[in-house]
C-alpha cells in the first residue's frame, strides 16, 4: 500500500491532540483511511498500529475495531512511504505483543 497523506509528528513546540490519519491506496486503486494508534521502532524497522476509519458514523459504530499492524517500508519511486502488512508470524506476534503491552493501559484489548 502507498501513503497518500501522512502527518506523524506535530511541528516543534506545538502540541497536537488531533488524530494522526493516513490514507492508503492498495494495488487496485481503492483507498482506505486509518487512524494511527501507536508506533514503535523494533529491530531497526518502524511499525504502526492502526484502525480503519469510516466516513459513515453509523458504520463506524457497527464495526468492531480491528488493530492492524503495518511495517513502514522504503519510499517508492515518488518518495512516498510504503506500508507492508506483517506476514511473518513470528515477527507479527513479537510486534503485536509490544503494542498490546503499550496499549492495554488505554484500550480494552481482547485476544
Amino acid at each position: 500500500m502507498q501513503d497518500k497523506d501522512i502527518n506523524l509528528m506535530p511541528d516543534e513546540g506545538e502540541e497536537d491532540y488531533s488524530a494522526d490519519i493516513i490514507t492508503l491506496t492498495d494495488e487496485n486503486g481503492d483507498t482506505y483511511q486509518f487512524e494511527i494508534i501507536d508506533q514503535i521502532e523494533y529491530n531497526e524497522d518502524r511499525y504502526l498500529a492502526v484502525v480503519e476509519m469510516f466516513d459513515d458514523p453509523q458504520k463506524a459504530l457497527e464495526t468492531e475495531p480491528v488493530l492492524i499492524i503495518f511495517r513502514v517500508g522504503e519510499p517508492d519511486e515518488d518518495g512516498l512511504e510504503t506500508f507492508d502488512v506483517v506476514d511473518d508470524d513470528e515477527e507479527y506476534f513479537e510486534v503485536a505483543g509490544i503494542f498490546e503491552q503499550r496499549l492495554s493501559e488505554i484500550y480494552d484489548i481482547e485476544e
